[in-house]
């Protein structure tokens, strides 16, 4: 309240009036606007005097209305409702896959630029072998060209005839690209005591940290370590490489989500509200291995089972957990994970191993170690060992190549309830009201 005070004094009676007919009326200062302490919460307000709440996915619509905002959904039970996010799906394939764009018009005409539904059509190919083919030939030209854009802008040699696996999204503990590192640690640790994949492996990230945000700083500098260690192997580098691209923007983005084969969407279930990277990779037929967590709910039941790679706890479960460490009960405790389990430890403690730190900076890898070991916020240790068997289940399927490429189009198949279309139409519908 002090800093509106200063900044705009005008709104303070306003917002006081608000809070004592709020006060008046509820009991609980979990819904008061301004707190004992003082201090404003703005959404409170806007949750009061606004006429609708909405989630952006259908799961974290549920966890407002049952736990983060539970005390207010019992005083508003008819304002809360969901709108899963959607994505301008003309840009993230007519515009930036054209290739894919032409040869889906030709199976089923141009009624999908309109109507992103009539991509369901693409279903009645499903067991056409010719339509796979060209499907898979075409993602095999998305990855020459990025290959080629990437040995220009990164001196990085890439071979398109790997697996593409790509996280790209904004660098978070909760998105956990410190996971997808463990996993390339332990995986570089096979290929050195000579368990080789049966295909190379491309790992590409691309992200960015907040300035104050240390650990998320450090992760990207684990990712840079390893990228020169792998790379310049030349043992390693025959069965893996990895890359973390230069200033990761959506030019960038509209380079990469067309080329790659398995989409990360690795967040601790519970914590992505709803993301949207997974539908772009899901639209331009990349498979996605990822938790139960935001959108990938709803990606889950339309593709169904045998078409995507889920792992991990769910929210549920992850709630529990933190509701029993809030209360100072034994809940997740990342250092047990650590101590217990052989693999999680040999990844672990790789990060400031005399490899690793001979590449880095000590203090940004002793930092990363202890946070992982120590506190693990988001639970990074509790989904790893998971997380590497259904990761490897997804990079041995990609080797039954008909399956593979029949799981791409179903992906893209299904993508069309995430067109924004839908979600504004959606919006108005329930809420704007507009004409």
């Amino acid at each position: 309240m002090d800093y509106l005070k200063k900044v705009v004094p005008q709104l303070v009676p306003i917002i006081e009036e608000l809070n004592k007919r709020v006060v008046k009326k509820y009991k609980n200062e979990k819904v008061w606007i301004i707190d004992k302490d003082n201090r404003v919460h703005m959404a409170h307000m806007d949750i009061h005097y606004g006429y609708s709440i909405n989630g952006v996915a259908a799961l974290h619509t549920e966890i407002l209305k049952n736990s983060e905002l539970n005390h207010f959904y019992e005083i508003y039970p008819k304002k809360f409702n969901n709108k899963t996010n959607g994505i301008t799906f003309r840009r993230w394939l007519l515009s930036c896959n054209p290739e894919l764009a032409d040869y889906i018009t030709q199976l089923i005409g141009e009624g999908y630029k309109t109507d992103a539904n009539e991509l369901e059509k693409l279903l009645a190919f499903a067991d056409d072998k010719n339509v796979l083919d060209n499907i898979a030939d075409i993602k095999m030209q998305k990855k020459v060209q990025l290959c080629k854009y990437i040995k220009k802008a990164e001196k990085i040699e890439l071979d398109p005839n790997s697996i593409f696996d790509i996280q790209i999204k904004r660098m978070h503990e909760y998105k956990r690209q410190q996971m997808n590192a463990l996993y390339i640690i332990h995986k570089y640790l096979e290929i050195k005591a000579g368990k080789t994949p049966k295909r190379p492996i491309t790992f590409i990230f691309g992200a960015k940290a907040a300035p104050a945000y240390v650990i998320a700083q450090d992760i990207i500098h684990l990712l840079k370590c390893m990228e020169k260690l792998i790379n310049n192997d030349p043992v390693v580098s025959k069965y893996m490489k990895l890359v973390f691209v230069t200033n990761y923007n959506v030019a960038y983005a509209e380079k990469l989500i067309p080329a790659c084969d398995i989409s990360e969407q690795i967040s601790l279930a519970s914590k992505e509200a709803s993301g949207t990277g997974n539908m772009k990779f899901m639209l331009n037929g990349a498979v996605t291995l990822g938790t139960d967590d935001g959108a990938n709910v709803e990606i889950h039941q339309l593709v169904g089972d045998n078409n995507i790679f889920i792992f991990g706890k769910d929210s549920d479960t992850v709630i529990k957990n933190y509701a029993l460490n809030a209360a100072g009960k034994k809940g997740y405790v990342s250092k047990k994970f650590y101590e217990k389990d052989p693999v999680i430890k040999e990844a672990v403690d790789f990060i400031v191993s005399d490899e690793v730190v001979a590449l880095g900076d000590k203090v940004n890898l002793e930092r990363l170690f202890n946070e992982l070991v120590n506190k693990d916020w988001f639970m990074t240790l509790l989904d790893l060992k998971e997380y590497i068997k259904v990761k490897d289940k997804a990079f041995n399927a990609y080797e039954k190549r008909n399956a593979w490429k029949k799981m791409m189009l179903v992906n893209i198949a299904k993508s069309g309830f995430f067109s924004s279309d839908r979600t504004i139409a959606e919006y108005n519908k329930d809420i704007w009201r507009l004409r």
